[in-house]
């Protein structure tokens, strides 16, 4: 087979990060609804005459952008664009928690972080839903309105609250060792990166496919990117919007190698 002259492409690419510094792959995104490049440029002109036609016409501002849309999130792309680590480890979280009343008590599943001075709150459940009256913490002994804690278990007035009366508590505990922190901090931003655009294209003569890879030698993640968040619809996406900025030492913004794979030696 020949390699094509002209081509046509339906495909989305592989989008492989590569580190600038190190020159080290860092991932590869293979999840990817659209994948897209943009070629931009000024042009002024010189005019003149009557009827200040244009005559002559200069470019520059050579650019472009590139666009990802990924069907799932990746915890390292969101590093990347944060510009922070994600960091593994226990965290602590915030719980709510509905309990029941049974003989004076009621208990939360997890263990209470800072439990000597009680819950972050505790109120009477009301049937709609909504708080009612506000259930004190008491580090002595309880009275009405009150309530102590010991380890997950509450202890209320004695006769306060009937079995079965629903109260809602918030708290914080300990996440398991294996959770994952993404932070957004106000000093850090988007990195910048080699990528490089794997796809197929395929010959309007014969009708064969052919590899074709998009090398960018520079591409600067943009700050700003949504995470959405809907209870109807299709599921959220993850737009990951580049700039193409030139390298030093060279003029190559970015090149495009059509070839068979086949004969890759």
């Amino acid at each position: 087979m020949t390699t094509p002259n002209t081509w046509a492409v339906r495909e989305v690419a592989l989008a492989t990060f590569y580190d600038l510094k190190t020159n080290k792959a860092r991932i590869q995104l293979q999840n990817l609804k659209t994948s897209g490049l943009e070629n931009t440029a000024d042009i002024v002109y010189a005019m003149g005459g009557r009827g200040n036609a244009r005559i002559v016409g200069f470019s520059g501002n050579r650019g472009g952008r590139v666009t990802l849309q990924d069907a799932v999130f990746t915890n390292e792309v969101i590093a990347m664009m944060s510009g922070n680590d994600i960091v593994e480890g226990a965290a602590n979280v915030f719980q709510r928690e509905v309990l029941n009343v049974a003989g004076d008590k009621a208990s939360v599943t997890a263990t209470p972080l800072n439990a000597t001075n009680g819950l972050i709150s505790v109120y009477e459940m009301n049937e709609d839903g909504t708080h009612g009256e506000e259930i004190q913490f008491v580090s002595g002994s309880v009275t009405a309105g009150h309530y102590t804690l010991s380890g997950k278990e509450l202890t209320f007035n004695a006769g306060e609250f009937a079995d079965g009366t629903k109260l809602v508590a918030y708290y914080q505990a300990a996440s398991a060792s294996d959770s994952k922190k993404i932070t957004i901090s106000s000093d850090k931003f988007a990195g910048t990166y080699k990528v490089v655009l794997d796809c197929l294209v395929r010959n309007t003569i014969d009708e064969q496919d052919y590899a074709a890879q998009i090398v960018i030698n520079k591409a600067k993640m943009e700050d700003n990117w949504n995470l959405t968040m809907a209870a109807e619809g299709d599921p959220s996406v993850f737009d990951i919007p580049m700039e193409i900025l030139k390298p030093p030492g060279s003029t190559e913004m970015y090149t495009m190698t059509i070839y068979d794979e086949s004969q890759v030696v």
